[in-house]
């Protein structure tokens, strides 16, 4: 009984700390914002990422979006969270430094201008952002270059949709080979058939600019082959 007792505090288990978890959380999830913004910062175009099977750390740039997208979502929905938790300390803190606040109006309002400036800089593409964005736009030509050293062919925005003018669709690009057979109709064993036929090894679901990336067949040929028609003709 004597035993029991002495163990009785020890064995209970402490108290979850929400507020820790939250702010744990929040941490994390500013890191992966932070990393993932700067990997699609430096990150090809759609377009020549999945001709050239471009991947960091073993995520395909599709990937790091959703990274980037899910945590900024799980970084707003937390940071309702810190603020139902720390509510009371952070009324508390402004009212103590409100006394305050006066010696610090020029650095606010200059705080302010700045935050201003970056803003319309960013929206209205103006320098050093248009600089910067330019730089990053110019990365596809370095992943171009990468992608051509490894065998890989890269094909131009036009050939990777040569319907999207005429049909207004996303683009041959867009499909994988699952995709494209359900779309034209053809069934699917029907078009792996032709596709290895045209000496093309495909999978359901391989992607057609990644497919042409790894063959140098463009999209739009790929396309052809699997409705049947002579290549070149279908487009």
């Amino acid at each position: 009984m004597q035993t029991a007792t002495r163990r009785g505090p020890a064995a209970r288990r402490r108290a979850f700390q929400w507020r820790a978890w939250v702010t744990l959380v929040l941490l994390g999830a500013a890191t992966w914002l932070a990393v993932s913004g700067v990997v699609l910062y430096l990150a090809p175009s759609g377009r020549v990422a999945k001709t050239v099977d471009w991947r960091l750390l073993w995520l395909a740039k599709e990937q790091w979006e959703a990274l980037h997208t899910v945590f900024g979502f799980v970084f707003l929905a937390l940071v309702g969270l810190h603020l139902k938790y720390n509510l009371r300390s952070i009324l508390a803190y402004l009212r103590r430094r409100a006394a305050e606040a006066a010696r610090v109006r020029r650095e606010a309002a200059w705080a302010t201008l700045v935050l201003l400036l970056v803003t319309l800089a960013a929206v209205y593409g103006w320098t050093p952002v248009r600089q910067v964005m330019a730089w990053s736009e110019g990365m596809n030509a370095v992943w171009e270059r990468w992608g051509a050293e490894r065998g890989f062919t890269v094909v131009s925005a036009e050939e990777a949709h040569p319907e999207a003018e005429g049909a207004g669709s996303g683009g041959y690009g867009r499909l994988s080979v699952a995709d494209l057979a359900a779309q034209e109709g053809v069934p699917l064993e029907a078009a792996l058939r032709r596709l290895a036929q045209a000496g093309v090894g495909a999978q359901p679901a391989d992607n057609l600019l990644a497919l042409s990336g790894r063959t140098g067949v463009a999209p739009g040929d790929l396309a052809a082959i699997v409705r049947g028609e002579p290549v070149g003709e279908g487009d």
